[in-house]
């Protein structure tokens, strides 16, 4: 190991691969731990920065948790990994933090080289030791794989992490967000309707090796979400490949379809099939931005965004119309009484019979009525 360190640098430099210490950018060398324990996906990891039991690596994507004292040589740290299980959600009175978890329903028994089972219903769970991890308490309830457990039992003998004993608990149907994996989420927070949006349209075409970039949009309630953690996933990596932050590549010639995903509410979602092509040519969507209400009586302005092959252009202009949602024609529901360029804002009429209709806002390219985009919005009481 001493030839080793001596050389780090050289090491690094040659077989080092990119990660995330606690989210900071690091190089490391990785290797698989090469030993009898093959229970666990465990590595080792060796790199020049200072690294303490219990952070959080950043590996391929995948995330792992410094699980042994640290192997101090002159130039160099050295440590064992393991893959973290799940992520896990705690509840404090409303306030829910999510943590990466190695979940255990079996357990190495030193002296006989051997894994025993826990008992049945129980798992332990490991944690990072934080400021918010240590607040976790007993008979605390989380959720995993959607099936709730509490904690039964705190270790904090070994420094920089939490161990924690849990038993399986009875679902609160009431107030657990199961789909979610939120205990007590609707005891402390009223429902959400979550959207969420591709703005490049259906469909889109890129160039074999460029690069487009997905830009989204995601609402609560209709309010727009700052920044929301979404996935991506592609249908056929092969053909089109897209990165955690929304970036698309052509690989070779084909057609795939990328998926993006609330993370922590995973059944809302989009897509947009995209086709990788040797020579580029014009495809045009449309996608409208602007509150999914409008209060009687009120007005809400909205913005058409025209899309070319997924990437936005500004040489071109739609033109706005809005009907019925139902079909009926008299009375209108909303007018426009505005519109410049690409922006439009509509009015919901006053009468009170209007609660809860639809009218359909749709912005039709001006040079071509076959690109157009329609847009639902609700009309809600004043109060």
């Amino acid at each position: 190991m001493q030839d080793i360190d001596e050389m780090i640098d050289f090491f690094l430099y040659e077989k080092g691969e990119s990660i995330k210490v606690n989210g900071a950018e690091q190089i490391a060398l990785i290797v698989d731990a090469v030993d009898k324990l093959t229970y666990y996906d465990d590595k080792i990891i060796r790199c020049k920065c200072q690294i303490k039991t219990g952070d959080i690596v950043e590996y391929n994507n995948l995330k792992y948790i410094i699980i042994s004292q640290i192997d101090k040589e002159e130039n160099s740290y050295r440590a064992r990994i393991r893959k973290c299980s799940y992520r896990v959600a705690f509840n404090w009175s409303g306030n829910i933090k999510w943590f990466d978890c190695i979940e255990e329903s079996k357990v190495f028994d030193v002296s006989t080289g051997t894994y025993i089972s826990v008992a049945s219903g129980n798992i332990y769970i490991t944690v990072q030791y934080n400021s918010d991890t240590r607040n976790i308490a007993l008979n605390q309830r989380f959720y995993v794989t959607n099936q709730p457990f509490k904690v039964t039992g705190i270790d904090k003998s070994q420094e920089g992490l939490i161990k924690f004993n849990c038993a399986l608990d009875l679902i609160d149907t009431v107030n657990d967000d199961v789909e979610n994996n939120i205990a007590d989420r609707w005891r402390y927070e009223t429902g959400h309707t979550y959207t969420l949006t591709i703005n490049n349209g259906d469909t889109a075409n890129v160039l074999i090796n460029d690069i487009m970039q997905l830009n989204l949009s995601a609402t609560d309630n209709g309010i727009a979400l700052a920044n929301p953690v979404v996935t991506f996933t592609s249908s056929d990596s092969n053909i089109i490949s897209v990165d955690n932050t929304g970036k698309v590549m052509g690989i070779a010639p084909g057609q795939a379809v990328i998926y993006a995903k609330l993370t922590y509410h995973n059944t809302v979602l989009d897509s947009i099939t995209i086709t990788t092509v040797e020579t580029f040519t014009h495809s045009y969507t449309i996608d409208i931005t602007g509150s999914i209400t409008i209060k009687l009586g009120q007005s809400q302005s909205y913005v058409a965004h025209i899309y070319d092959n997924g990437t936005e252009v500004f040489d071109k202009s739609v033109v706005w119309s809005v009907r019925n949602q139902d079909g009926t024609t008299s009375p209108a529901y909303a007018t426009i009484t505005a519109s410049t360029g690409n922006s439009v804002t509509i009015k919901a009429n006053s009468s009170s019979t209007y609660i809860n209709r639809y009218v359909v806002l749709k912005a039709t390219l001006s040079d071509d009525a076959t690109v157009y985009k329609e847009f639902s919005v609700q009309l809600k009481s004043l109060f």
